[in-house]
């Protein structure tokens, strides 16, 4: 749930860690078990059914003055005790700027600690966060905020070269003439609420007038609310990457919050496997480790949709109390990931070994199916990586009337460096997949490539596929 790394080290030992420390088994598996790519796993603690307040209202009562959230450089520190009051302050605010049990609350900055105490207001308040990247520009900003419907925003004024209010101005110019909490946007119809940070701001509240703004009244709402706010419901929307299409919002409960402790996804909450400590270098570094307690796991066939042998290939797909509700307002895209036995596809290829460790090899969005088999990219970069004169690699799938699709390798040599098809045909004989046609991009197109990112840092692969014009033929190198 949180964001991305910021202009403070944080130290957050509140709830979480004190109470779940055991819920991933003890120790490594010590002798093979399994016979078919598929886990479970099991525990002998129950999964919590409590809501992300009760849990940090537990953790409060048990431990008052112990540490639990650290902010170095801003020189904050909050004992337990200290932290609960805060968050019953802000979710009281909350309330009191008129947020209602559902409503949509955005939360746009780096690490602060208005970050975290938003979290947890909105959560007792019955509010609904939003997680939006602190990297989003306008246009980003605006889907995400529309997407959901989101009624309020909680941001600094700026960080580094992200100017937050002067983004959300350019969407919203009636937040300078409007009374705060009444902004009536044409472009961003729901919001009404923006609080800053740290500098005030026409139009907009400021945390300290959120900290302050709880009556008595409110107070005894937000008590009663606790008797409503049940486990199963949202708390948390998080966008995925979008790099497969516009970001969806997963939508996430407090049971699949609490309960969560690796590998996994944001639809996910985000973990499903874990690693040990003890675990071999080799098992720290090649695999994502073991299911974790009360989650499923089987890695099966994109096209028979059969769990494969160990150490097959396959779509990595999980069952359990982590996947999400759905993807908000997405009904259509819900059902493509979510089976009606309840297993999320992860859109990832792995393996998995007798021992219960899963590999991650690619994603199933990138296979390459030619002449009927299955090639994974990931596989074969890794290898081309290996190449003394290769900078850069990714391989894509390109159309061929003979074989369906064909292996295509978009190269980036290292400054000086030349190289032809037929040599990396050579390098990659009886190691890798033969890639049928090399493109190789000039340092002009490598600069162009660079805005082919998403907002979270994956290459569009998909654009790289229209790029190699090849034609028919075993070798085509493109300068």
């Amino acid at each position: 749930m949180g964001p991305a790394p910021g202009a403070s080290t944080i130290i957050f030992t509140a709830c979480c860690s004190c109470l779940h420390s055991g819920i991933h088994v003890d120790s490594p598996p010590t002798a093979p078990s399994l016979t078919t790519s598929y886990a479970h796993g099991t525990s002998t603690r129950s999964l919590l059914s409590s809501t992300v307040a009760q849990t940090l209202q537990n953790a409060a009562e048990r431990w008052p003055d112990r540490e639990a959230v650290v902010f170095l450089q801003d020189g904050v520190r909050k004992t337990l005790s200290e932290f609960q009051r805060d968050v019953d302050q802000a979710a009281a605010g909350l309330l009191a700027l008129g947020l209602k049990r559902g409503e949509r609350l955005g939360i746009w900055g780096p690490n602060i600690y208005e970050w975290i105490l938003t979290l947890f207001a909105a959560a007792k308040a019955g509010v609904i966060l939003v997680s939006v990247n602190p990297a989003y520009q306008a246009l980003e900003l605006e889907y995400a905020l529309k997407k959901v419907g989101v009624s309020a925003v909680v941001c600094p004024t700026q960080f580094k070269t992200q100017n937050y209010v002067d983004m959300l101005r350019q969407l919203c110019p009636e937040m300078d003439t409007a009374v705060p909490g009444d902004i009536r946007s044409k472009r961003l119809p729901d919001l009404r609420t923006v609080v800053v940070t740290d500098s005030r701001q026409p139009g907009t509240f400021h945390i300290s007038e959120l900290m302050q703004a709880g009556s008595s009244r409110h107070h005894q709402d937000l008590e009663d609310l606790q008797k409503k706010i049940l486990c199963d419901d949202p708390v948390n929307i998080q966008f995925t990457s979008g790099t497969t299409g516009a970001p969806k919002g997963a939508s996430l409960s407090h049971h699949n919050i609490v309960n969560n402790i690796g590998y996994g996804t944001t639809e996910n909450s985000p973990v499903t496997f874990m690693g040990f400590p003890i675990d071999s270098l080799d098992r720290k570094t090649d695999t994502v480790g073991c299911i974790l307690p009360h989650t499923e796991a089987k890695i099966v066939d994109p096209s028979s949709g059969q769990i494969v042998p160990l150490g097959a290939q396959g779509e990595i797909m999980i069952r359990g109390y982590c996947v999400m509700l759905e993807y908000w307002n997405d009904a259509a895209k819900t059902q493509d990931c979510i089976t009606k036995e309840g297993w999320y596809k992860t859109g990832d290829v792995a393996t998995m070994d007798a021992f219960g460790y899963c590999k991650i090899e690619g994603r199933i969005k990138d296979m390459i199916i030619r002449g009927g088999e299955n090639v994974y990219p990931a596989e074969i970069e890794q290898f081309l990586h290996t190449h003394p004169k290769v900078h850069e690699a990714q391989v894509v799938g390109v159309k061929d009337q003979r074989m369906g699709e064909e292996i295509c390798a978009c190269i980036n040599l290292k400054q000086g460096q030349d190289c032809s098809a037929e040599e990396i045909r050579a390098y990659c004989k009886g190691q890798v997949s033969l890639p049928a046609h090399s493109f190789r991009q000039d340092s002009e197109e490598q600069a162009e490539g660079r805005d082919g990112e998403a907002a979270s840092g994956g290459a569009r692969r998909g654009e790289l596929t229209e790029k190699p014009h090849v034609q028919d033929g075993r070798t085509n190198l493109i300068h």
